[in-house]
């Protein structure tokens, strides 16, 4: 399946800002999907075919050279995206595959290998961060999966998914102009995070790795129970043990935790008009003081978190983006937030529930799946979470030696501890 009509696709601004995160991280996502058998690999790569009908920037090349940049499709087949891997050592493939990265310059910007054993399959999925944050990613995932399950079914079937834009825009759209004048004389900057607390950690640039670790079903209830007993949210739940886990490993007295936040949440229904990136930052900031035991944390990560989530803060840096590349020269523009934007050395991001229900594939059984964010150059450190089937899967990524690797899972099972658990 040959795709032909070279076309151009406009770079929004965060495909562009997700670009100059190259110098902080590898910007691609990164997702597992683990079966309990074999994927009919066929249909798998006649679903992926199609998909690119709906969302077509998967086949692109980025153009940068030209102002402003944009996308321009190429020809691939299907075989340039999705590729078979025979081993008896799955998981040693796994973390071989997963690190890999897609061509943002040649394309394409997707890559799926199916990683297969005598008995069953798993899927590693590369994006390029360029196209979609990770609400886009499990989008285009769950697009891939419900174009599999209906050709199964029916051999015949065509696509009827309708994707339009992927500007931020459809965000700010939503305010009247009150709002958006509240919004632009509010105190937040680009970046409002400037923190000089740093992980230690070696980094070596030619390495890269993914840390996994697993919270069991029977834990993530307990959580859950938890969460509605202290009338918290998950998220506060983990930014509290991030908190104290950082402070037992830093010895620090003040970490102000940046954490994204998915801007659909100001759209109606909370769907996005395109697979894109809406993402901004709200911050965690908590003060020195952390509290006397792990209660007294999450009710400051509860009182802080409301009160970014009442405030305008996270909206003032995407809609001054929009209209710096939309008046200043590209080159102008770069250069401009290349200067004003400071990456956060030590984040979180919760990607939030993969839904079981649209992540499906006709009769083949996921046992487990999990999405982790960018892979980090040094210094900068970040905790990716997932939630599938009440399973919740931490992950830090980073380009480091072996050493930063054990040091890295020492400090996961740190965060582990500072959980609430059964008793």
């Amino acid at each position: 399946m040959l795709m032909t009509d070279l076309k151009r696709y406009k770079a929004e601004t965060w495909d562009i800002m997700q670009f100059m995160f190259g110098k902080f991280n590898d910007h691609q996502l990164h997702c597992v999907i683990e079966f309990d058998n074999h994927i009919d690999e066929n249909c798998l790569k006649k679903a992926v075919y199609m998909s690119t009908w709906v969302f077509p920037l998967v086949t692109c090349r980025f153009v940068e050279k030209h102002s402003p940049p944009y996308w321009e499709s190429c020809n691939f087949t299907t075989d340039d995206f999705v590729k078979i891997v025979e081993t008896e050592n799955v998981h040693e493939e796994i973390e071989k595959c997963i690190v890999q990265k897609t061509y943002t310059f040649k394309g394409p910007q997707l890559k799926i290998n199916i990683i297969r054993s005598n008995t069953y399959d798993c899927l590693c999925i590369i994006i390029n961060h360029m196209l979609c944050d990770a609400a886009g990613f499990k989008d285009y995932l769950y697009i891939v999966s419900s174009i599999y399950s209906n050709l199964k079914s029916n051999p015949a079937y065509t696509p009827n998914f309708q994707i339009s834009s992927r500007s931020v825009k459809q965000v700010l759209d939503n305010f009247g102009d009150l709002d958006k004048v509240k919004i632009f004389f509010s105190s937040s900057q680009l970046s409002k995070y400037k923190g000089d607390v740093y992980f230690t950690l070696e980094g070596d640039n030619n390495s890269s790795f993914i840390v996994i670790h697993k919270i069991t079903e029977n834990r993530f209830k307990f959580i859950k129970k938890y969460a509605e007993e202290t009338k918290t949210t998950i998220n506060d739940i983990v930014l509290a043990a991030y908190i104290r886990a950082l402070h037992k490993e830093l010895h620090c007295s003040h970490i102000a935790l940046p954490c994204p936040v998915d801007l659909r949440r100001y759209i109606p229904e909370r769907k996005a008009e395109g697979i894109c990136n809406l993402t901004s930052n709200m911050v965690c900031d908590i003060g020195k003081d952390i509290g006397k035991d792990y209660k007294e944390t999450l009710l400051k990560v509860k009182k802080s978190m409301e009160h970014e989530k009442k405030s305008f803060s996270c909206l003032k840096g995407p809609m001054m983006l929009e209209i710096i590349f939309a008046i200043l020269p590209y080159k102008f523009a770069k250069s401009l937030v290349s200067k004003t934007f400071h990456n956060p050395p030590i984040a979180m991001t919760n990607i939030g529930i993969i839904d079981e229900k649209r992540l499906s594939f006709y009769g083949t059984k996921i046992k487990d799946a999990y999405i982790t964010g960018s892979i980090k150059y040094k210094p900068y450190f970040q905790v990716a979470l997932t939630t599938f089937n009440n399973k919740m899967t931490f992950s830090i990524n980073f380009y480091g030696t072996q050493k930063d690797k054990e040091k890295i899972h020492s400090f996961l099972q740190t965060l582990d501890d500072e959980l609430p658990k059964l008793i």
